[in-house]
């Protein structure tokens, strides 16, 4: 049995995503259990919507493990297995490629036999994503997505959404009535930082890589660090998101956590895959410079961004690779790129950006898509197999859930997945920060240290800290 809510808010109201976070906190206090299973807020900006969803407790989940010789795909209703299928690897395919066509299929068929499914408004979401599988023998779940006990869409003047357990409704009442603001202490202290890997072995390392690429085809290869830093004590996640969301341009911010694991939070910029009905769009970013809050560095920077051989041959291999993948997957002429190396001002960073649209052909899903797309140039480079391997050798890090997708699929079909930058992990003891850059042949290891400390900067250059990353 499920029970549905709809409310109007006055006006004026919170954004949507400050009421989604205010709603996050406010029934994370209020049902610790259900949070211990499971909390998030993705709150999106994009095509001119306006949108946040917050999930609580864990109904069913949709999730995929590992063994060293299969994955297995579950559909759970809490620990008891609902359906199942087991996908036997095939090491000369990409790890990426069988686990969403693997997907792709058990999600066809469970549509069309799941009773619990059949029973269900379109507008249930399942919320979460996948881990990028830089190291696929590492990985115990490379995905997981949640269908929570309680989910609200938050939109301009209207919340709705709807529970499974009719319990929570007083609650959630009382707290779309006691909207505000949040308040907050201040952030933590940093009590200590550790660069991984520091700058003189990150520089050393490019140096390597780049003789390599001198010699070889390999167009482009991502590759990522982490700055670690160290609490004086635990940080609320909500709190430190709360506190980086406000950015020009927004298009993601959200936050993620799992059976009182780490949370993952993240303001990216990036666009990998969303979906309405046929309609796919795509909208990759690559090349980049910083910004500035003074105008004439500002422009000079974009001038300088537009007219760097290394920043547009960075993103024309990204953009190229998105048109070339998306023609197995969707109508033949449906694709157009309506939008070609357009700058993206985030104040922190300037990027190229292009938009690419089609309509998925018959039969294809959004799993399906990301079978053709995932891992996109724009965090792993080209040729996928060959950047795939020096990022096993060149990279100090493991990613996780780091450049891998974060966001939300409806039963009705509708989804919208960021790519995970500009995201960190906050663990009880550490803040983890990550962000990556695309090496081309012609690429300054030292440029590309900065860029990535540029990138960095909502979450080191921060109210009380102040870290160069």
């Amino acid at each position: 049995m499920i029970s549905h809510f709809d409310f109007s808010l006055p006006t004026p109201a919170l954004g949507v995503h400050a009421t989604g976070t205010a709603l996050l906190a406010d029934l994370r206090r209020a049902f610790p259990e259900l949070a211990g299973q499971f909390s998030c807020v993705f709150s999106e900006h994009t095509d001119g919507h306006d949108r946040s969803v917050v999930g609580l407790g864990s109904q069913y989940r949709l999730c995929v493990t590992r063994d060293p010789q299969a994955l297995r795909i579950d559909w759970l209703d809490q620990d008891r297995v609902l359906c199942r299928d087991t996908l036997h690897m095939d090491n000369e395919q990409s790890f990426h490629e069988q686990l969403f066509q693997g997907l792709a299929h058990f999600w066809k068929t469970l549509a069309v036999t799941s009773p619990v499914l059949a029973g269900l408004p379109g507008n249930v979401p399942l919320l979460g994503g996948w881990r990028c599988a830089t190291h696929p023998e590492r990985l115990n779940e490379p995905l997981i997505m949640t269908l929570p006990t309680l989910f609200l869409w938050v939109e301009p003047g209207r919340i709705c959404g709807a529970t499974f357990d009719a319990d929570l409704c007083a609650q959630v009442e009382r707290a779309v009535a006691q909207l505000a603001p949040r308040t907050y202490p201040a952030l933590p202290a940093v009590s200590g930082c550790e660069l991984i890997p520091p700058c003189t072995d990150y520089v050393d390392n490019l140096l390597d890589l780049l003789d390599e690429m001198a010699v070889s085809a390999a167009d482009k290869v991502v590759i990522g660090r982490e700055v670690r830093l160290r609490m004086s004590e635990a940080v609320d996640p909500l709190q430190l998101l709360d506190q980086v969301a406000p950015r020009p341009n927004p298009h993601y911010e959200y936050l993620f956590c799992w059976d009182q694991g780490p949370a993952w939070i993240g303001i990216s910029p990036e666009t990998l895959i969303r979906t309405d009905g046929r309609k796919v769009v795509v909208e990759p970013l690559a090349g980049t410079r910083k910004g500035s809050n003074e105008a004439f560095k500002r422009d000079r920077y974009r001038q300088e961004l537009l007219s760097d051989n290394k920043e547009l041959e960075e993103h024309e291999t990204a953009a190229q690779l998105f048109l070339e993948q998306l023609q197995q997957v969707c109508q033949p002429g449906s694709l157009d790129m309506c939008e070609s190396r357009n700058v993206i001002d985030l104040g922190y960073v300037q990027h190229l950006k292009s938009r690419i649209e089609g309509e998925l052909a018959t039969g294809a899903n959004v799993f399906d898509a990301l079978a053709a797309v995932y891992p996109p140039a724009t965090i792993w480079g080209k040729p996928l197999n060959v950047s795939g391997e020096r990022i096993r050798r060149f990279e100090y890090i493991d990613r996780e859930f780091f450049t891998g997708g974060l966001g939300y699929l409806t039963l009705e079909g509708r989804c919208n997945f960021a790519l995970a930058i500009r995201t960190a992990k906050v663990t009880a003891a550490h803040v983890h920060i990550f962000a990556g850059s695309g090496i081309v042949k012609a690429s300054d290891p030292y440029r590309e240290w900065l860029e990535t400390s540029n990138k960095m900067k909502p979450y080191l250059q921060n109210g009380p800290w102040s870290y160069e990353g």
